[in-house]
């Protein structure tokens, strides 16, 4: 080969090597392009599914909450026998005279309390022996009456539930210690679901004890 020959192919084979590089660039800024897209969708769609996935979860655990309450409540009210008191998100109830005084004992009641701050529903009642077990008066008002020992260990607090952020009770007579049905409802939340439990029971005849 000549050296003139080899000087007009030199030059040739250079511009087509970087021609050659800038080709394999720009296919390779699509490719990544391309991948990002991909991964994009795939993101949002993951998202898409976790989402609805959480939806599906927090509704599963508050329709379990509501039945669960609802039978509880229900429960608690059926096995009663005298609403001694009801008021905005509290309901105190006379569960029997075991000692048949006809006075309510601190052991023979229970109290339904709804925090709206706290959005919890909590239940007092008193342990089997408590220490202290003192007569009530029937007529009496039952919040001042039990405020010294609400909480403590002779009338101790037992979480019902959390994420309750509406709860109401309605009596079927105006007297509430002459009413024999309660009814109420209560509203729970799990992340952006929400449920609403009705229910309803009647109060345990005196007769039946």
């Amino acid at each position: 080969m000549t050296a003139l020959h080899r000087h007009t192919t030199m030059p040739r084979r250079r511009a087509r090597a970087r021609r050659q590089r800038g080709l394999t660039l720009i296919e390779l800024l699509l490719a990544l392009s391309g991948t990002a897209l991909i991964g994009s969708a795939i993101v949002s769609m993951l998202f898409a599914v976790s989402y609805g996935t959480k939806a599906d979860k927090d509704l599963r655990s508050l329709v379990t909450k509501q039945m669960t309450l609802r039978a509880r409540i229900g429960a608690m009210i059926r096995e009663s026998s005298m609403v001694l008191e009801q008021g905005d998100g509290y309901l105190f109830l006379w569960q029997h005279d075991a000692d048949e005084s006809g006075q309510p004992n601190l052991d023979e009641i229970a109290l339904l309390e709804f925090d709206a701050a706290e959005q919890t529903l909590t239940v007092y009642r008193a342990p089997a022996s408590p220490s202290s077990n003192p007569e009530y008066d029937a007529a009496g008002d039952f919040v001042s009456q039990t405020a010294g020992v609400k909480g403590g260990a002779n009338f101790p607090a037992e979480r019902w539930a959390s994420g309750v952020t509406a709860f109401t009770i309605s009596l079927d007579d105006a007297d509430a210690q002459s009413a024999r049905l309660v009814s109420f409802r209560l509203t729970l939340a799990a992340g952006e679901e929400r449920d609403t439990a009705i229910g309803a029971a009647a109060l345990r005849n005196v007769g039946d004890e």
